[in-house]
């Protein structure tokens, strides 16, 4: 891959983080939270996949190219920063790139269905803990646990139990799968 390419493909990852922080007008909780919900949709949708990669690390899945970009973008000019308490900001130059993306694609189907995903990963991921979000991961891509250094404490009987709970009252998880988890100890 050539540098042109490099940077576009930045440029792509970084409209990514743009339109997952414009479908809603709050910030996204955390890095933990902005690593993983992009992690999600990634895992929902191939295209995002073609251009955002996950290693296995210590709170789980990680891209290094999301959290350079999410501190220091390199084709927009200020789309987004960390505010004191490090949730995640879109900026008015964020959302007028946001826009101008929605306008321009706003025939467009399967841009329209990504919105609806990313929107609706926003709402089930945000209302959760860091460790609820953590566990959720691991519980359903076990592969992520190896360098982890919350999986094991997480998974234990007893914060299992707990988080299930949690999970089970937000109606993230469903009744029976609830069930599976508290089963499987």
């Amino acid at each position: 891959m050539n540098s042109e390419e490099d940077l576009d493909e930045l440029k792509i990852i970084e409209q990514y983080i743009i339109l997952l922080l414009g479908v809603m007008d709050k910030p996204i909780p955390s890095t933990t939270h902005l690593q993983k919900e992009l992690f999600f949709l990634s895992q929902a949708n191939p295209i995002i996949r073609n251009f955002i990669t996950f290693q296995k690390h210590y709170f789980g899945p990680y891209s290094d190219v999301v959290d350079d970009l999410s501190r220091n973008p390199v084709h927009f000019k200020d789309p987004f920063e960390y505010d004191k308490d490090d949730k995640f900001i879109l900026m008015e130059n964020g959302k007028e790139i946001f826009k101008k993306l929605v306008d321009h694609n706003n025939a467009n189907e399967d841009f329209q269905k990504l919105l609806s995903a990313m929107k609706l990963a926003r709402k089930l991921y945000e209302k959760l803990t860091t460790d609820e979000l953590l566990f959720l991961i691991y519980i359903t891509y076990g592969e992520y646990i190896e360098k982890s250094h919350k999986a094991k404490e997480l998974l234990s009987e007893r914060n299992r139990l707990k988080i299930a709970q949690r999970l089970l009252k937000k109606g993230v998880i469903t009744k029976g799968r609830y069930l599976e988890l508290v089963e499987s100890q």
